[in-house]
């Protein structure tokens, strides 16, 4: 009999479904992480390093990080389902800042494909508005995601690395902020590499600890 479980009231999903989803969003995000740094690079090498990648490479980097933003919401909706009862509050938690982080940063790259670009005015500048709601996306709430993520994995080997490549990467992700806040950029590249680099490694552990099999853990397993 497969088994079953609620997850905030939804009703019931079947527990493969909900491995699939976790599965198959985890490897998305990897494979988005690839594309976007090989197209980074891409514009780099056109562009050099002085200079600002501009349009068409420009273009299908905001277009790949649309994709990335339900890929998100459907990983956190797969870890809150995955999630023991007494774990489950992680799960909604990392659920709701993942949907604020993917809210966010949809509004921002629209509007940079759209209006942004038939007014000809830069959003993602600094310091500029729309990339200030474009940090706070990735840098905070990402990070906040994926901290509250990591202790639905309790266990150890596998699950292990996943929770502590899931706390990696949302420290790296909430770094990144200072930046910002105290007006030093530099600095906002620890958050370029949490989300840049630490969350597609994060992300095979995950779809690996989804692939193994059911991977429902028991409040009575360690962290």
């Amino acid at each position: 009999m497969r088994k079953t479980l609620g997850c905030a009231g939804w009703g019931n999903f079947e527990m493969d479904n909900i491995q699939r989803m976790g599965f198959l969003s985890s490897v998305g995000l990897v494979l988005v992480g690839v594309a976007y740094a090989v197209v980074v690079g891409f514009g780099i090498a056109r562009a050099g390093l002085d200079k600002p990648i501009v349009d068409p490479t420009l273009a299908v980097m905001e277009a790949i990080t649309l994709l990335s933003a339900p890929l998100v919401v459907i990983l956190m909706a797969a870890v809150c389902g995955i999630a023991s009862p007494e774990r489950k509050v992680f799960g909604i938690i990392a659920l709701a800042f993942g949907a604020i982080m993917a809210g966010l940063t949809s509004g921002v790259h629209f509007v940079a494909l759209t209006a942004g670009r038939q007014s000809d005015f830069t959003t993602l500048e600094w310091p500029s508005t729309l990339y200030a709601v474009e940090l706070l996306a990735w840098d905070v709430f990402l990070g906040l995601a994926f901290i509250f993520a990591a202790p639905v994995f309790a266990g150890s080997g596998l699950r292990a690395r996943a929770r502590w490549s899931l706390v990696t990467t949302g420290v790296l992700c909430l770094l990144g902020a200072i930046g910002p806040i105290a007006g030093n950029m530099a600095v906002q590249r620890i958050g370029i590499l949490g989300y840049g680099i630490s969350l597609p490694l994060s992300c095979v552990f995950v779809a690996l600890t989804f692939r193994q099999g059911e991977p429902r853990l028991q409040a009575e397993q360690p962290l």
